[in-house]
């Protein structure tokens, strides 16, 4: 900086220095001008008053700055003046008369001489000053000068994120003043970078990177978007919408080959799994040989290649467990086709280890909840769930201008089984009945184990009452099929169903449900193992 300085202080006194000259050389020429146009002048009005112009000329010659005059026939209007610079003279053509013109050369020599004499001196000083001026200049600026490259270095460290030099000077006054300002700036600098730093490096696991001002910037700023994540799903509903919104998070870090898949730690199976595009694996076959799962650590393709045997394509991969340590664990599978995302990966854990604690809350209300509509013996929903249904069920029907089947089961002697191979057995015939129940109808129909060995079916959206037959029918034929091995003894156990169909039968749900159990008391009664479909002449009986 210092000598760039110098050399523009240098150069400022160049052109100056010309600027000087030629202004000089352009009053000296004018002068001179004036001067000769004047002598010219004279000497013509004195030819014209004298009657002896040759003597006249001859006295003029004698002049030791007048070289020669003679009369031209040449015709001029005003006084012409040239400069021959190789023979030093001066040359004047003044009009006479109409028909001559008066040519007088002068010497220029003297004219010449101090002409260059002015400029050189003007040179001489103009050099002179610019040595002197560049030695104070030098003297005092370079102390100032030499903080400015100091600060510029130390700004340069601390764009590194090193904020350990300090400036240093022998000034005093103001330029003390400034140093000692930058050095507790610097100070204070490296107190709140390094314990911003810290705090974000506990929530990131990130490397540090060459720039590290913008790499704090940059996760702070994903810290602030995890942690407005993290408010949005604490007041999502349930599981679903939280993975649906990650799902979103990992598409804007411009992930196109990903899955995440939700696994069950109790019932060691999947409720939820995502994919797109290609991630080149058999976990969703059983989860249960997923080492990221079976481990619950990180799986990295490229930390150590060939890592799972579960991915079966040649690219690298990353395999990221999440909420592992309760009900739920979540796994999210990259598949690594463009080396730039690895960047993203700190960002994306931290994601990961906001929603684990959330997800994990509200999985576990969700088994909660589902204990309490279910029951614990066969895994159909209970009563209490049926009294939360049946308002929405039946609203909607009646919107939909749908017909809901309600099918009334009651296994046939069920009390024989109980007396004769306990309640254990007993237990074990209702869960088989549970079983087939379930299999034998639509997802989304509803399964309800109504009390004891009492069953209720719900057929939603059925085209007829014939459709509600044939699915009792289907019920009963497979009960009546099934065998059930209980203490080295087959049980082949029947059932009876009552059939009622809304609106047909019924205009609200609980009538439904009442017309279904007359139906049934009146299978029961009249042979047992058969369907009876409602009809008004029933309530009589």
């Amino acid at each position: 900086m210092k000598k760039k300085i110098l050399i523009i202080i240098a150069l400022i006194m160049v052109i100056s220095t010309i600027i000087r000259t030629a202004i000089v050389g352009f009053s000296f020429f004018n002068f001179s001008n004036q001067l000769i146009t004047n002598q010219t002048l004279l000497i013509k009005e004195l030819l014209q008053e004298t009657i002896d112009k040759n003597r006249f000329i001859d006295i003029i010659k004698s002049s030791h700055h007048i070289k020669c005059i003679k009369f031209i026939n040449k015709r001029v209007s005003e006084i012409n003046l040239k400069y021959d610079l190789e023979n030093k003279e001066i040359i004047a053509v003044a009009p006479f008369n109409s028909n001559e013109a008066l040519k007088i050369v002068f010497s220029g020599k003297d004219y010449f001489d101090k002409l260059i004499n002015a400029i050189l001196q003007i040179v001489f000083l103009a050099l002179i000053s610019m040595i002197i001026i560049i030695l104070i200049l030098n003297y005092y600026l370079t102390p100032y000068l030499e903080i400015l490259e100091k600060v510029k270095h130390s700004t340069e460290k601390m764009l590194k994120g090193k904020f350990d030099e300090k400036l240093n000077t022998k000034l005093k006054g103001e330029a003390k003043e400034f140093v000692d300002a930058f050095n507790d700036f610097v100070q204070k600098m490296n107190n709140s970078f390094g314990v911003i730093e810290k705090k974000y490096t506990t929530l990131i696991e990130k490397e540090k990177s060459n720039d590290p001002l913008n790499d704090a910037k940059e996760t702070i700023e994903h810290l602030a978007n995890i942690f407005q994540f993290k408010r949005i799903i604490e007041e999502d509903l349930d599981v679903q919408s939280i993975l649906q919104r990650l799902i979103e998070i990992i598409k804007t870090f411009k992930i196109s080959n990903f899955a995440i898949i939700g696994i069950d730690n109790n019932e060691k199976n999947i409720i939820f799994n995502y994919i797109q595009g290609d991630i080149c694996c058999s976990v969703l076959e059983n989860p249960n040989n997923c080492r990221c799962y079976r481990l619950n650590k990180e799986i990295n393709s490229i930390k150590t290649p060939k890592v799972c045997q579960l991915h079966f394509c040649q690219n690298d991969y990353i395999c990221l467990p999440f909420s592992s340590s309760g009900n739920f664990s979540g796994i999210l599978k990259i598949n690594i086709k463009d080396k730039n995302i690895l960047k993203n990966i700190p960002y994306i854990k931290a994601y990961l280890n906001e929603i684990s604690p959330v997800i994990e809350a509200k999985y576990t209300l969700e088994i909660l909840h589902s204990q309490t509509i279910k029951d614990p013996l066969t895994g159909l929903f209970n009563r209490r769930y049926l009294e939360s249904i049946l308002p929405t069920i039946i609203a909607s029907a009646k919107r939909r201008e749908e017909k809901i089947g309600f099918l009334m089961i009651d296994m046939d002697y069920f009390k024989k089984v109980n007396d004769t191979y306990g309640h254990e057995a007993g237990d074990i015939v209702l869960q088989t009945l549970a079983e087939i129940l379930k299999s034998s109808i639509r997802k989304s129909d509803i399964a309800i184990r109504y009390g004891g060995e009492e069953f209720l079916i719900i057929l939603q959206n059925i085209k007829s009452l014939e459709d509600a037959k044939e699915v009792a029918e289907k019920i009963r034929k497979n009960v009546e099929n099934r065998k059930i091995h209980i203490k080295n003894n087959i049980l082949q156990k029947t059932i009876s169903i009552g059939v009622s169909v809304f609106p047909i039968h019924c205009n609200n749900a609980l009538e439904c449900i009442k017309n279904a159990d007359t139906a049934l008391y009146k299978a029961k009664n009249s042979g047992r193992n058969k369907v009876v479909v409602f009809k008004e002449e029933l309530k009589t009986i």
